[in-house]
């Protein structure tokens, strides 16, 4: 159990923080980038505001001139209102005829940013309009190559990447340590509750039995003394104390199966032979309004404790008479491929579907069972004795059509 809390909160742990990595990674990624861009932005701009005058004396020219400069930082291309090209600096050859097809569609009087990819290179473009009294002349496009920053983020992104794989596992393992750390009190006073519990269930079987024989005497010796109230009270304190002693019984079974102190008998058991001799000594002892069926599969042997699979045969064969009162009940016994498979069905009242997931739970009891006695411990016994032998127990069911409880053990 302690096992299964400590793998739940080490994935709890985990994804919180591998969440908070993952997000304070994606956040600095793309700070990062924006910060670069902007500030790139901000050199095309500076670079525009300090050669726009050289730029204005080239929007009239009536002859298309274009100088190149492989080592040029920026490149710039002056156009007419008419998407004429009429001057360029230039660091890459018949760049403009990209640049054109994707300016042409735009308004030539707003400013626009794009980027662009073009024979594996990265380029920041920014359009600007070229105004003469307010009047629109023309615009240029200018541009940088970012292919160096494109890069660096990119392998800075696969670096993140990598770290995060490798903080993802220093998580885990920080959070399987944390996680036992936080598991230790909790096991601590869990471990006190059981030996509490175990302890006092062994202390009061000796003084139970001593009350249980003294009644026996009283009922034998004392009979003729004693007024029919007398003996009438004696009965109910004898029934009451067997009541109490099955209780203790079913405490020190759970108290030992969680200190895995509890010997089992191991054995092949003939288990197709088992299940049809309880099956028929319980269809004695049911009315005759419900019907008992068996389909019981031959020759199925079974490694187990065959007392302890007896009684959780009985268990649940008994639980599914107290919610029949009318209609049927089946003992099914199969072998598959890699299990062993047992089915209790029954077409009883049913189980509301809020309680189906806490049956098992020890004295919990639904509104409907609190009206038949029990304790509420038989399902928590069935549970662990399934344990025991490395199975599976579940529970279907429909209200006013039955239940099914399927039980699964490894094939030998």
């Amino acid at each position: 159990m302690f096992n299964r809390i400590r793998k739940k909160l080490t994935m709890l742990y985990a994804a919180c923080y591998f969440l908070f990595i993952l997000v304070f990674i994606v956040v600095l990624y793309f700070s990062l980038t924006k910060l670069m861009e902007n500030e790139q932005i901000k050199e095309l701009e500076s670079y525009y505001l300090k050669e726009q005058h050289d730029f204005f004396e080239h929007k009239n020219d009536k002859v298309k001139h274009l100088s190149y400069d492989p080592n040029r930082d920026f490149f710039y291309y002056i156009y007419t209102k008419d998407h004429v090209l009429v001057h360029g600096n230039e660091s890459y050859k018949e760049l403009y005829k990209e640049l054109e097809n994707m300016f042409q569609q735009e308004n030539i009087a707003k400013s626009t940013k794009r980027h662009l990819e073009w024979h594996e290179q990265h380029f920041l473009l920014l359009k600007k309009p070229i105004k003469n009294s307010n009047k629109v002349e023309g615009y240029i496009i200018l541009g940088k190559s970012i292919t160096t920053q494109y890069h660096f983020f990119q392998k800075m992104s696969w670096l993140l990447i990598v770290l995060t794989c490798i903080f993802s596992l220093f998580i885990g393992l920080l959070s399987n340590y944390l996680a036992g750390k936080a598991m230790i009190p909790i096991k601590q006073s869990f471990d006190k509750q059981k030996k509490f519990v175990s302890d006092a269930s062994h202390e009061l079987r000796t003084p139970l039995s001593v009350f249980y024989s003294s009644l026996d005497l009283l009922e034998t010796d004392e009979a003729k003394k004693l007024s029919p109230f007398g003996k009438e009270l004696i009965v109910d304190l004898k029934e009451e104390s067997q009541l109490m002693k099955d209780l203790l019984e079913k405490l020190l079974f759970l108290a030992r199966h969680d200190q895995n102190q509890f010997p089992l008998k191991m054995e092949v058991t003939p288990l197709s032979e088992l299940l049809t001799n309880l099956g028929n000594k319980f269809e004695r002892t049911i009315t005759s309004s419900v019907t008992f069926t068996q389909n019981i599969n031959k020759n199925i042997k079974f490694y187990c404790d065959s007392t302890r699979i007896q009684e959780l045969i009985y268990i649940l064969l008994d639980n599914a008479v107290q919610y029949t009162g009318e209609g049927t009940i089946s003992l099914t016994l199969v072998q598959e491929e890699s299990s062993i498979k047992i089915l209790v069905q029954d077409t009883g009242t049913g189980i509301h579907p809020e309680d189906l997931p806490l049956i098992f739970n020890r004295f919990y009891r639904s509104d409907s069972a609190r009206e038949s006695n029990g304790t509420g411990l038989g399902l928590s016994i069935a549970k662990a004795i399934v344990e025991q032998h490395n199975g599976t127990i579940n529970v279907t069911s429909q209200i006013g059509q039955g239940t099914t409880f399927t039980i699964s053990f490894p094939t030998l």
